[in-house]
C-alpha cells in the first residue's frame, strides 16, 4: 500500500497553509480538482490563501504537482525499469477489451475522418448490440480551463434532477441523500454551502458562478435547465479534455447531428485539436470538424 509522507509535502507554502492541507490529507493532484470554495472549506484556509496555493499547485504546473506527490510517496515500484509511485501501477496496466468490443472495432475505420452524419450512422449500427446507448462526444482541446454552456437545438433526452438550495436540501445532505444532478444556489447561500463542499465537490455538484449554478434567480435558471436543451461543459481538471453526453442513440439521427454540430461550434473549432464520437461500450470514431 502506498503511503504519503505528509510532513514532506507543501514545504513550498506558508506554514499555516501547509499544515491545513496536511491535516485535511489533501494530495496535490486533488487540489487541482477542487473549486475555490472547496479549498476555503478546509479549516485554516482563507480566501487570500487560495491564490497562494493556485500559484504553485495548478494545471499550468502539472509536472511539478506530480513530482511533489512522487517525492512524498513512501513506496514505489518499477515499470519497465522506471521507478513510479505504486498507486500509478494500476493505471499503467493495459486495459483488456471484451471479444464483442474487439469484433466491433473491425467495422470502424481507425484512420478515417468521419463526417458527423456518417459517424452517427456507424454508431447506430454498432449500438444495436449494446444495452446502454448514450452518445458521447469527446473533445481534445488545445488548453485546459475551458468552460461554458451550450444551447442545443434539440433536447438530449436526458432527465436531469435539479434542486434549489434550502432547508430541505440541507436535511437531505445531512442524511447522506443526494437527490439531484444539479444544485442551484444564490450568492447569499454560498457561506452556508461551504461546510458541504467536501461532500458536493468530489461529485461535481458544488454550485459555481462559472457554471451558472450560482444565480440571483434560481427558479428561472431551473426552468432553463429543465427544458433539456442547455448543456454545461468544462475541461477535466488535469487534462484538456471535454466529455459530453448528448442523449441516446435512439433519438432521431438528424437531431443528434444538429446537437453534435452545435456543441462543436459553441466550444469553437479553433479550440479543438480533435473530436471523437462513441456510444456506450462501442469503439469511437474520429470526426472531421474542419468544415463544421
Amino acid at each position: 500500500m502506498t503511503k504519503i509522507n505528509w510532513d514532506s509535502l507543501y514545504n513550498d507554502l506558508p506554514t499555516h497553509i501547509a499544515q491545513a492541507l496536511r491535516t485535511a490529507r489533501m494530495k496535490p493532484e486533488q487540489i487541482i480538482t477542487k473549486e475555490d470554495g472547496e479549498l476555503m472549506a478546509i479549516e485554516g484556509i482563507k480566501e487570500e490563501d487560495v491564490n497562494t496555493i493556485r500559484a504553485i499547485y495548478s494545471n499550468e504546473n502539472i509536472e511539478g504537482v506530480h513530482k511533489a506527490t512522487a517525492e512524498a510517496t513512501m513506496e514505489t515500484v518499477e515499470v519497465e525499469g522506471t521507478p513510479v509511485a505504486a498507486s500509478t501501477r494500476k493505471a499503467l496496466a493495459p486495459r483488456k477489451r471484451s471479444d464483442k468490443y474487439t469484433r466491433m472495432t473491425k467495422s470502424v475505420k481507425k484512420d478515417e475522418l468521419y463526417s458527423v452524419e456518417s459517424a452517427v450512422k456507424a454508431l447506430t449500427a454498432l449500438a444495436k448490440s449494446t444495452k446502454l446507448k448514450t452518445v458521447e462526444l469527446t473533445l481534445n482541446t488545445r488548453e485546459t480551463g475551458l468552460r461554458g454552456e451550450i444551447k442545443l437545438p434539440h433536447s438530449t433526452g436526458k432527465e436531469v434532477k435539479i434542486a434549489i438550495f434550502g432547508d430541505k436540501v440541507i436535511t437531505e445532505i445531512n442524511d447522506g441523500k443526494i437527490n439531484f444532478d444539479i444544485l442551484l444556489a444564490t450568492p447569499a447561500d454560498m457561506p452556508k454551502l461551504a461546510r458541504f463542499a467536501k461532500i458536493l465537490g468530489p461529485k461535481g455538484l458544488m454550485p459555481n458562478p462559472k457554471s451558472g449554478t450560482v444565480t440571483d434567480n434560481p427558479e428561472k435558471r431551473m426552468a432553463e435547465l429543465a427544458a433539456g436543451g442547455t448543456l454545461p461543459y468544462k475541461t477535466e481538471a488535469k487534462f484538456p479534455i471535454v466529455h459530453l453526453a448528448l442523449g441516446p442513440i435512439t433519438q432521431k439521427s438528424e437531431d443528434l447531428v444538429d446537437n453534435i454540430n452545435d456543441a462543436i461550434k459553441s466550444i469553437g473549432v479553433s479550440k479543438i485539436k480533435n473530436a471523437y464520437l462513441s456510444c456506450t461500450h462501442t469503439p469511437s470514431v474520429k470526426l472531421a470538424i474542419s468544415n463544421i
